[in-house]
């Protein structure tokens, strides 16, 4: 199947793929396995990820099989999926969130965007690659990303960042798979309402562009989440990602 077949079979279902769509329309397919109505797919960004876009139990067990360990890294697991994909392994580290996708029909306000910030003399603008080193200094996930990765991303896609006489305070980007994220306001920034500044000028920038608005929250991550909820996001699923432990040389 090429590209264009996979994204075809995919789109059946866009809520349920909407993570592996986003990859594929970015990256590209660096391998594909097929048994029945199901997909395995791997994509090469930061690392080698496998995305399942699977049905059932029995079909990705038969792909498990064929995949042969090809990577550690695992993408947009639904909770069911994760047994079968960990079998008698380890995971060296798991991020479980929550996914939240803005309906197309959410309207959002973006008048307040312009008089918030001439009242509170800031800007809001789009980051730059030379912001990359200072948001993974202040990252909570340093675990799961990389300086690289972030710089990136904000080459590749949509930023946003708030400025305080050229002060960084807050800021918010894309992941590879197109899903908004690492929204962050520094700690001596907060109460000031720039979490909302920042997910509003992201959601205007990206239906500009015409794709899909969704994100991944932890799911005791109430304060985001209210202000998600707030914007017109909803729940779709619970989704992991996860890096295997290698086996010990």
């Amino acid at each position: 199947m090429n590209k264009e077949k996979v994204l075809k079979q995919l789109n059946k279902n866009r809520a349920k793929n909407i993570s592996i769509i986003g990859i594929i329309e970015n990256y590209g397919i660096e391998s594909l396995l097929k048994f029945g109505a199901s997909l395995l797919v791997t994509v090469k960004t930061d690392h080698l990820w496998c995305y399942p876009a699977v049905e059932n139990e029995v079909e990705l067990k038969t792909l498990l099989q064929d995949f042969q360990n090809q990577t550690l890294y695992f993408a947009s697991l639904e909770e069911w999926m994760l047994p079968i994909i960990i079998q008698n392994r380890e995971i060296e580290w798991e991020l479980k969130t929550e996914r939240l996708i803005l309906p197309e029909i959410a309207v959002v306000n973006f008048e307040l965007q312009n008089k918030a910030a001439s009242e509170n003399e800031f800007e809001i603008r789009e980051l730059k690659s030379k912001d990359a080193d200072f948001i993974f200094e202040h990252s909570h996930y340093q675990k799961f990303t990389s300086k690289t990765y972030i710089k990136e991303r904000i080459e590749a896609d949509c930023s946003a960042g708030i400025f305080i006489k050229e002060e960084l305070a807050a800021w918010g980007l894309t992941h590879d798979d197109g899903a908004v994220g690492f929204i962050h306001v520094r700690k001596d920034f907060r109460k000031r309402a720039f979490a909302r500044l920042i997910m509003k000028s992201l959601i205007k920038a990206k239906r500009r562009k015409k794709k899909d608005v969704f994100l991944n929250v932890e799911p005791n991550n109430f304060e985001a989440k209210k202000l998600f909820y707030s914007l017109g996001f909803e729940f779709d699923r619970m989704i992991s990602w996860i890096k295997i432990k290698g086996k010990s040389k």
